[in-house]
């Protein structure tokens, strides 16, 4: 089975720029897509305005390249799900991809899972969800990486208020 590569994804990337103005979703989910990668999708995307999916699941991003693709979908106010599970953005990554839900009021789903996120990106998403995003509906930052123990209790009440919401 192939996969698509960055080069391969730049090449496409270019023959749809005339169209980008139609392009409402994009899956493009476990590929070989770096850095590299995401910042030519960025540079599509930001020529959408009508894009309401987006979703590199399973690629090689890291924080760079959640940078780009967050500068980019700026400019995608419809933008309802994001989905960055299995990449390696980390907290910087993650930081910057949660400064959407300031701005985009109907993004219903996001999946930041298995991105090596710390403390510091979970407090980061809670602070924004605690204070300005109310249409959130799916949020899945699952196997954040805990470095005390005091971490792995709090990530535990979390999932125990999420199963429990008799509490």
């Amino acid at each position: 089975m192939n996969r698509l590569t960055d080069g391969q994804l730049a090449l496409i990337c270019r023959a749809l720029e005339r169209y980008a103005i139609y392009i409402e979703d994009v899956d493009l989910r476990y590929n070989e897509l770096t850095d590299v990668g995401a910042k030519a999708l960025g540079d599509l995307i930001v020529k959408s305005p009508r894009l309401l999916g987006l979703n590199l699941q399973g690629n090689h991003i890291k924080s760079d390249g959640a940078q780009y693709l967050a500068e980019a979908l700026k400019s995608c106010t419809n933008l309802q799900m994001l989905n960055l599970n299995g990449n390696k953005i980390k907290t910087n990554g993650t930081m910057m991809v949660t400064e959407l839900l300031f701005s985009h009021e109907k993004m219903m789903s996001m999946n930041l899972g298995n991105n090596k996120i710390e403390h510091d990106g979970i407090i980061g998403i809670l602070s924004v969800l605690n204070s300005s995003n109310y249409t959130l509906e799916e949020l899945n930052i699952d196997n954040p990486v805990y470095r005390t123990i005091c971490q792995s209790v709090a990530i535990h009440f979390g999932k125990m208020f999420q199963n429990n919401v008799g509490l």
